[in-house]
Formats: C-alpha cells, sequence, structure tokens
C-alpha cells in the first residue's frame, strides 16, 4: 500500500447532490440544509441559532465538531448510532489526533475549507474495526457559522455506514482506522476549492 494524492471526484451545486447520495441520514441533511438556506437568504446558518427541526431525523447518525484553525477539529456533539459503531465516545476529542500522522495536514485542510469558504463535501469512507469487519460510510459534512471567540466555524456531518453491519459487536469492539475513497466537493453559493487533493491509501 503507498500513500497518493487525489482530487475531489466530483463537484456539485448543493440542488445537484442528491443523486450522489447513499444513505438516509445524508439525503435528510442535505435536504433540510437547503431548507436552512433558503430560509436564511442563502446566509450560512449558525450553530447558536440552528433550527433542527429539518435535520432532526438524521441527530442519532450526526457529528458536530467546532474548526479552530489551523490544527484543532474537536467534537462537540456525537449521535448515539456513531457513538456505537465506532465503539467510543468522541466528544471533546480533537479529530485530527485519531488521523495518521501522514494525512494531518490534508484533513485539516478539508475541514478549514469547509468552515472557510464555505463549502461542503460528501466522502466515501472505509473503516476497519478490531473486530476484522470493514465498513464503507458516507460521511456528509455541511458548515454553520460561529459565533464563538476562537472557532472559526462548525461542521455538521451525516456519518452513516452504507453495508449493514452488525449492533450487536462484541463489547470491546473499536474502530481502528479510515481510509478516503472518494469525495465529492459540494458549492452552497461560495464557490468550492477544487485545487484540494486528498491523501489516500491505494
Amino acid at each position: 500500500m503507498a500513500w497518493n494524492e487525489k482530487p475531489a471526484t466530483a463537484i456539485v451545486a448543493l440542488a445537484d447532490l442528491p443523486p450522489l447520495l447513499k444513505t438516509e441520514s445524508a439525503r435528510i441533511l442535505a435536504a433540510g440544509y437547503a431548507q436552512l438556506l433558503a430560509a436564511s437568504g442563502g446566509a450560512i446558518p449558525s450553530k447558536a441559532s440552528l433550527d433542527l427541526a429539518p435535520i432532526a431525523r438524521m441527530l442519532a447518525d450526526a457529528a458536530l465538531v467546532a474548526i479552530e484553525t489551523p490544527d484543532r477539529c474537536i467534537y462537540r456533539l456525537v449521535g448515539e448510532n456513531l457513538k456505537n459503531r465506532i465503539g467510543f465516545d468522541p466528544t471533546g476529542l480533537n479529530y485530527y489526533d485519531l488521523v495518521p500522522e501522514i494525512r494531518r495536514r490534508y484533513a485539516a485542510r478539508a475541514m478549514n475549507m469547509v468552515s472557510g469558504r464555505p463549502m461542503g463535501f460528501r466522502a466515501d469512507i472505509t473503516q476497519v474495526y478490531s473486530s476484522g469487519e470493514a465498513l464503507t460510510i458516507e460521511s456528509l459534512g455541511m458548515p454553520l457559522a460561529s459565533n464563538e471567540p476562537g472557532i472559526q466555524g462548525f461542521i455538521l456531518f451525516a456519518d452513516e455506514a452504507q453495508t449493514r453491519w452488525d449492533r450487536r459487536v462484541e463489547e470491546g469492539t473499536r474502530l481502528l482506522g479510515a481510509n478516503v475513497v472518494r469525495r465529492d466537493l459540494v458549492d452552497i453559493g461560495f464557490g468550492v476549492d477544487a485545487d484540494f487533493r486528498d491523501l489516500v491509501e491505494t
């Protein structure tokens, strides 16, 4: 296996995103976020005044992270389905500490561009667990504006397995690692960073 840079597979407007979506939680977030954008006149929805009604049905598969540039991405909220699947509660942890060192600057660039430009992304991710099981995950991340000092912005994720997984896995089974297989960039009205490259293991 080797690490290689990989560009985005597709660049789409939010309105054109639905055909790419594979999981129910991602579809709910995409539709709900479009509603929130429309209600705010195209301004990025604020985390402080977020209306959860349009996205309530995906919250068990959700994660909310706070972006502190250049190198902190702190889990603020994590849905129960997500915690159960990965085997621990990452609330309060820095996401970049869970990423292989060789990928950390790429991961930080991805998060910083979502909250900074702002824009969204959809990714297919292979996750490997201590049980030996490998799952393909769909992750859709969309930005929320911040009014907190030191926080550039927030990202709300829908994070759901595309394939079936055993919710009765033996106690102690944990996520060991993850590899981005595909990333699509989502233009929500402010353009995208078309020069972005992932570092993927092939």
